[in-house]
């Protein structure tokens, strides 16, 4: 019904009934309206003088009388497509208040060699120390070319790194044959810990307000980076645990 969709857009009972009344009479006195309607009189008027204010009805003086008369039914699809680009040019303004008030967490997500580069490229651009967790031989076997670069600009950089690793031959010898000028540089701490008590199949990054993770399963290689203040400064606390684990069982 009409006087559904009017209420829709904004109209009372009341006004969406003398609204309709107006129009088929083409205005008339307050009495008059008020019959059509099928509202008291007094009622009617109220209503009346709100759609004169709302712009929807006009009034004049007949006799000394208030002669009410609706305004172009036009004028109610002016008003509403007004109200719609107004809205448009707020919201976006609206939108930024809010987002300076609302953190969001960003998360980024990258799949295949050539694109979990880029989370070790991002790492180089950090301005705080890089911790974490991490499985060399895994990496190397998946990223060997993409390895040695990350290594040479790190010392290049001069970006310090405190990182877990398994402790096992291959590690040992990686620490020894490939890690020993950082180490020097006094840019790498590295503690290599039980592997069968604790298991890296993939690598965690802590840095700035960021924790990285990197899968080296050949079967889910993909990494993501997760940008959020908390949930960095978290995960540094846990590493920083597990660090001071770490290195109390090998000062006993």
């Amino acid at each position: 019904m009409i006087k559904d969709d009017l209420e829709k857009l904004g109209f009372t009972s009341e006004e969406s009934d003398c609204y309709m009344a107006l129009l088929e009479t083409g205005g008339g006195f307050a009495s008059t309206i008020a019959r059509k309607a099928h509202s008291h009189r007094v009622t009617t008027y109220n209503t009346l003088e709100n759609l004169e204010k709302k712009g929807f009805a006009r009034k004049a003086k007949k006799r000394g009388i208030l002669f009410f008369y609706p305004v172009n039914p036009q004028f109610l699809l002016n008003r509403i497509e007004e109200r719609f680009e107004t809205a448009k040019s707020v919201v976006p303004e609206l939108i930024d208040l809010q987002s300076a008030h609302t953190f969001k967490p960003k998360i980024q997500f990258f799949e295949g060699k050539d694109d979990i580069w880029e989370v070790f490229k991002d790492m180089l651009e950090s301005k705080t120390e890089v911790i974490g967790y991490t499985n060399f031989e895994m990496a190397q076997d998946l990223f060997a070319d993409y390895l040695t670069k990350y290594q040479k600009e790190v010392l290049e950089k001069g970006l310090k790194h405190r990182l877990l690793c398994p402790n096992d031959e291959f590690h040992r010898t990686f620490i020894k044959e490939r890690l020993g000028d950082r180490i020097e540089a006094d840019i790498l701490e590295i503690f290599a810990v039980n592997p069968q008590q604790f298991a890296f199949k993939n690598a965690q990054y802590i840095y700035d307000d960021k924790v990285v993770t990197v899968s080296f399963d050949k079967d889910e290689l993909m990494g993501g980076i997760y940008e959020s203040p908390a949930n960095a400064e978290t995960n540094r606390a846990i590493f920083d645990l597990a660090w001071l684990g770490a290195t109390s069982f090998v000062a006993k």
